[in-house]
């Protein structure tokens, strides 16, 4: 088989998808991605994504080296610190955070922060030529020769040799490859906004601005915050303390005139799905506001008003969800990457770093079968059994959202806060202690070996 004679179809133009497509391209191999959003600025990608050193090396061999440069100098002001608070701004534990170095872009760095819109436009840049917008994808069919058909929603298809579904968590791809997977239903509903980091500052103590904040309350919800701050201002003009190299990349980078992505403070809260009064999906912008200010409503009045302050259109909410392990498959020219092989919703950073993992291991594969002239169904045996396999660990993961259930009911859940929280003030004060518990917070920054459990 020779680079020419294999063309590679793609479902969905997100961080794994289109990391994939960088790869494919850069080693000569033909590629097509299809992407269901109408252009390349739509989608609801405003949230803050965590890039560790295993993802960060992952982007820098798939892009070209001038891209991944751009992907540094985009990424937003590392933080400083990590604080624990209670519901009314008690200090309840903090330890400090290694900075990024931004010295040398070709290194390997520590972790990145970078904007989920900013790090879609990023990876779209480049591949302009082999991405298709409003393209729904229906179904597939295997074709007697081997190929594949693919089939859109307008009524068009496409024809290709490998087919990788890398259409979320939601994968039609997967419902067809694999129907008797399951989606498990964790009783969770972990809900996003993003309030304008002036308008923050005037509300916040000094330290959650410079920091990630976790606030557990008593009543079960946990909320975690981080400013983020770019290198652009609200304009989308450099700032005037960014450097020459940096404001070069970023002044010749086209994909911000596609980024509305300005300095703000972003929000998560995880809390039980009964304290919602709807689906979630269904309770975006002001309503979704509404009721996440009615939950910390008793909290203190800094974080009630904060809240408030969300800019609507930013405002989304979606249950927690897990992959429930099933049998393996026989191995097909189809295959499925990042949510649309492990759901595990919400998962901050640990779930992106996987992907593009997985991205860089699939690429890795198809380009030796090409160039070994192997079968590609080889080459998707030994991915599957490496990013598909055992990569996830259902159980422990199901078991830490257990533990978080019973901080959610009534009366069990402020005893069990009570007493994590006298544990987080004897560790603050107990440096061995410390360490340790500073370790169960590495999810908050895509820390953790693959499939690790991390939960708010």
């Amino acid at each position: 088989m020779s680079e020419q004679a294999l063309h590679v179809v793609i479902i969905g133009a997100g961080l794994g998808g289109a990391c994939l497509a960088h790869g494919l391209k850069k080693a000569g191999i033909s590629v097509a991605v299809y992407e269901r959003e109408a252009a390349r600025h739509d989608g609801l990608f405003g949230f803050r994504v965590v890039i560790a050193p295993d993802g960060s090396r992952a982007l820098r061999d798939a892009l070209p080296p001038d891209l991944y440069e751009t992907f540094v100098a985009t990424c937003a002001e590392s933080p400083r610190h990590l604080t624990v608070y209670s519901e009314g701004l008690e200090e309840l534990f903090t330890t400090g955070l290694p900075e990024a170095d931004r010295q040398d872009a070709r290194a390997v760095p520590g972790m990145r922060y970078a904007s989920l819109m900013t790090l879609r436009q990023l990876l779209l840049t480049g591949i302009e030529d082999t991405v298709r917008f409003g393209k729904e994808f229906l179904r597939y069919e295997r074709r007697p020769d081997g190929r594949i058909t693919v089939f859109f929603a307008d009524g068009t298809s496409t024809v290709g040799d490998v087919l990788v579904g890398a259409d979320g968590s939601h994968s039609r791809v997967r419902h067809q490859r694999r129907p008797r997977d399951g989606v498990q239903d964790c009783g969770f509903v972990a809900a996003y906004g993003q309030v304008d980091l002036i308008e923050a500052a005037r509300l916040l103590p000094w330290e959650m601005l410079r920091g990630i904040s976790v606030v557990h309350s008593l009543q079960g919800p946990s909320l975690v915050t981080q400013p983020m701050e770019f290198r652009w201002d609200c304009e989308g003009e450099l700032k005037t303390h960014v450097g020459g190299v940096d404001a070069a990349l970023i002044k010749t980078w086209p994909g911000l005139r596609y980024d509305n992505t300005r300095d703000h403070l972003m929000w998560g809260l995880m809390s039980s799905s009964r304290l919602f009064p709807a689906e979630p999906e269904g309770l975006g912008g002001s309503r979704l506001i509404d009721v996440v200010a009615d939950m910390t409503r008793r909290w203190s009045p800094a974080l009630h008003t904060l809240v408030k302050l969300t800019d609507p259109a930013t405002a989304v909410a979606t249950r927690a969800v897990v992959s429930r392990p099933v049998d393996s498959q026989e191995t097909t020219k189809v295959t499925l990457l990042g949510d649309a092989g492990h759901v595990r919703v919400p998962d901050p950073g640990t779930g992106a770093n996987a992907t593009l993992r997985a991205a860089g291991l699939l690429c890795r594969l198809l380009s030796r079968a090409v160039a070994d002239r192997r079968p590609v169904v080889a080459a998707i045996r030994d991915y599957e059994a490496q990013a598909l396999g055992s990569g996830f660990d259902f159980l422990a993961y199901w078991k830490c959202l257990n533990r978080q259930a019973r901080l959610n009911k009534p009366f069990i859940g402020p005893v069990l806060a009570a007493g994590s929280r006298t544990r987080l003030r004897v560790a603050n004060q107990t440096p061995k202690l410390k360490r340790r518990v500073a370790g169960e917070f590495n999810w908050l920054q895509g820390g953790g070996p693959a499939g690790s459990p991390r939960v708010w």
